[in-house]
């Protein structure tokens, strides 16, 4: 059996701070590679001249909810959809950091066009990338990095969602044996309606220890190729300038030579896109947060009101301070990340989620704190600070709910654990013939509580060595944390959602604060520590804010407490269940309400719409 990847996030809930994965923090894309830093330059630069033109409208993007087809001729002369194909097949060939710099560019200039450059360049061609064989990248990916035609990415279902291991898509062999016949429904596709490659999945039956079982398999399909059509698009709160398509696949014959990879082994092809497909989400969602902080702080001087300027107030600071200190934390995970994935030899699935999550829910918050802060300005058009807010609320839906994506975390964290839990259990039943084995684990136990498993020994300067002290603290805790929880529910552990999320909370807090330092310990050997007051003063405040929500869910698992209040949430939510709502009456007078309006679905719409 081969070793396991290594992966920083995953050994911290073992009290493991495996800092040769974080420490040094990686230097910059220029110091890295400066020819390719050049390439981000000249990207960057003309989207620029595309919004300095007028060319790049996201008001009128917004209301025609749809994108200039000049717009996409543009990005495909400038290189804007060769991102990520590489240059043997006429693309840049850029690296995950390269990537993510230009597409975190394009999705805070405009969020329907980071949509679109992230379904073309992070889902669609890039699982041709990753899976495709020499003739399938021959065929299509230079099509695809001259914008002859764009690609989709096409996993959702109205059944399953993106759950790649359980979509209802099927494809049988066909009769004649040259490939396969694909039946079932995708939406919410992005790019779908005008794609020209789309890479999709569908359970294909195998055979898998003489019995056959259904595993997912990983095509390439044209919208040519008969049996396939696209059933309308879907209107949306935010990001209206991209387009989301309903497919639908009737017998759609697919030749062998279009099954992208093995068959069967879709799963991994849709896993590797999607962690790559969160990273840039995350790199779109930190330069969003810091363009909206931009103009936060301009309104916020400008805007005068009780006798003075908006930003004057404690209250604005407050959020202000956050903001930044929030946006160098997200900042900070994105380029560890990016430069994890280029190394190729760690797994970063969870660090992926982590800085997803982290970053979509920052930027929702700037958002919303944006709308606030002008008031009814924020609310009305044509002001864009409401469109901001709407086109934020899709990050903590895509590639992967926020809140699955947390279970996804913690129930990974401890796997771990209890597996070393389960074999010391069994251990324990005979302590003489086992020694070995158990007090090799007491010997690890003791470690951890002097500080030696959980010690993080990098270099770190002054100013930052308290905030090192309390990551090693924190580790530990997070170690005992998994262990109670673990050795508490036992298998039930499965079911107790409050409990796991609350562990992938406090592994997020500390992959960002270890993130930080590292970057922050980095420009202060680069620059030197009066050159990096800013950079200090932001990490403090942010290992500050970390700690504390750190400790709260820490309080909760620990306590009584904290059991308490969920068994009263369990015991709440079951009786709103079985009542239908809320049904305790009004406290002026009740009276009868008409139901809420032009919510009902047609059957049609239903049938189409299942699972929503």
């Amino acid at each position: 059996m081969s070793t396991p990847a290594p992966s920083f996030l995953r050994d911290l809930f073992t009290g493991d701070i495996n800092e040769s994965l974080l420490f040094p923090y990686p230097a910059s894309l220029a110091v890295r590679n400066p020819a390719e830093a050049d390439t981000v330059r000249r990207l960057v630069a003309a989207l620029n001249e595309m919004v300095r033109t007028g060319l790049i409208d996201s008001r009128r993007f917004d209301e025609q909810e749809f994108i200039d087809e000049a717009v996409i001729q543009a990005f495909a002369r400038e290189g804007l959809l060769a991102l990520t194909i590489p240059t043997e097949y006429g693309g840049l060939g850029l690296s995950a950091s390269a990537y993510a710099r230009v597409f975190g560019a394009v999705a805070s200039v405009d969020a329907s066009l980071g949509v679109l450059i992230g379904v073309h360049c992070g889902l669609g061609s890039k699982a041709v990338v990753i899976a495709g064989n020499d003739a399938q990248k021959s065929r299509y990916l230079p099509g695809l990095a001259r914008g002859e035609t764009l690609a989709a990415y096409a996993l959702t279902e109205p059944e399953t969602g993106s759950d790649a291991q359980n979509i209802v898509t099927r494809a049988e062999r066909s009769a004649d044996g040259t490939g396969w016949v694909l039946n079932g429904r995708k939406h919410w596709i992005g790019n779908g309606q005008r794609a020209g490659v789309i890479a999709t999945f569908a359970q294909t039956p195998i055979e898998r220890d003489g019995q056959t079982v259904l595993r997912p398999t990983a095509f390439i399909i044209r919208p040519d190729m008969p049996g396939f059509r696209v059933d309308g698009t879907v209107r949306k709160l935010g990001i209206r300038g991209s387009t989301q398509a309903e497919l639908v696949y009737e017998n759609l014959f697919v030749p062998d030579d279009h099954v992208l990879g093995e068959v069967g082994k879709g799963f991994r092809v849709a896993v590797n896109a999607l962690n790559a497909g969160r990273l840039s989400l995350a790199a779109g969602c930190t330069q969003g947060s810091k363009r909206i902080l931009d103009e936060y702080t301009r309104y916020a001087e400008a805007r005068t009101q009780f006798g003075g300027p908006l930003a004057s107030f404690e209250i604005t600071q407050r959020k202000m301070a956050s903001m930044a200190a929030d946006a160098y934390a997200a900042d900070s995970m994105v380029g560890a990340l990016a430069a994890a994935i280029d190394s190729g030899d760690v797994d970063v699935a969870l660090e992926a989620a982590c800085a997803k999550v982290f970053a979509s829910e920052l930027v929702w918050r700037t958002s919303d704190d944006m709308v606030q802060l002008a008031g009814g300005r924020g609310f009305v058009k044509p002001w864009p600070y409401e469109r901001w807010l709407r086109d934020a609320r899709i990050n903590r839906i895509f590639e992967g709910a926020n809140d699955i994506l947390k279970l996804f975390v913690g129930l990974n964290g401890i796997q771990g654990p209890a597996e070393d839990l389960k074999e010391i259990a069994g251990a324990l039943r005979n302590p003489i013939q086992n020694w070995v084995l158990v007090s090799g684990y007491a010997a690890g136990r003791v470690a951890s509580a002097f500080g030696k498993r959980d010690r993080l020994a990098a270099p770190m300067h002054a100013t930052l060595r308290t905030h090192a002290d309390y990551v090693e603290r924190h580790t530990a805790e997070l170690a005992k944390a998994t262990q109670e929880a673990i050795t508490t529910h036992k298998k039930e552990i499965l079911q107790r959602q409050l409990v796991v999320e609350r562990l992938a909370d406090m592994a997020t807090e500390l992959y960002a604060r270890c993130v930080t330092l590292a970057r922050t310990q980095r420009l202060i050997e680069e620059r030197g520590v009066d050159a990096c007051v800013r950079e200090i003063a932001l990490t403090d405040l942010f290992c500050l804010q970390s700690g504390r929500r750190f400790r709260a869910a820490r309080e909760e698992l620990s306590s009584e407490s904290g059991e308490k209040i969920d068994a009263l949430r369990r015991q709440i939510a079951t009786r709103v269940r079985t009542e239908g709502g809320y049904r305790s009456g009004d406290a002026l007078l009740d009276v009868p309400v008409p139901p809420l309006a032009g919510f009902s679905l047609t059957r049609q719409e239903q049938e189409r719409h299942v699972g929503l």
